[in-house]
């Protein structure tokens, strides 16, 4: 059975963060490993204001992009789809191209 997906809107805070994550996968060489992209995805967390609190900003990854509380390890996610991908799907999603159609 399929996981219920349940995606949400990025708030402003979020979205630059995320729009910060982009551009950092997009600058990325494209050979980085999962632990280097994940490092990217915790550097950028940091400086975003979630220094004291890396679970939540995994958890607004997760459901802005994912649909889902929890996922794959994000950098090891982002090296097999790649970071220029990944990029284009953050700033898919961060535009709402997942939210439910009203």
């Amino acid at each position: 059975m399929r996981p219920k997906k349940n995606y949400r809107g990025a708030t402003a805070e979020e979205a630059a963060a995320l729009e910060a994550l982009a551009t950092k996968y997009d600058a990325a060489a494209g050979d980085e490993d999962g632990d280097a992209l994940q490092n990217i995805a915790f550097e950028t967390g940091k400086t975003h204001g979630y220094a004291d609190r890396l679970r939540d900003w995994f958890r607004v990854l997760y459901e802005v992009c994912f649909g889902e509380e929890q996922g794959p390890r994000f950098g090891s996610f982002a090296a097999l789809f790649g970071p220029k991908r990944t990029a284009a799907l953050i700033r898919s999603a961060v535009a709402g191209a997942f939210l439910p159609k009203a």
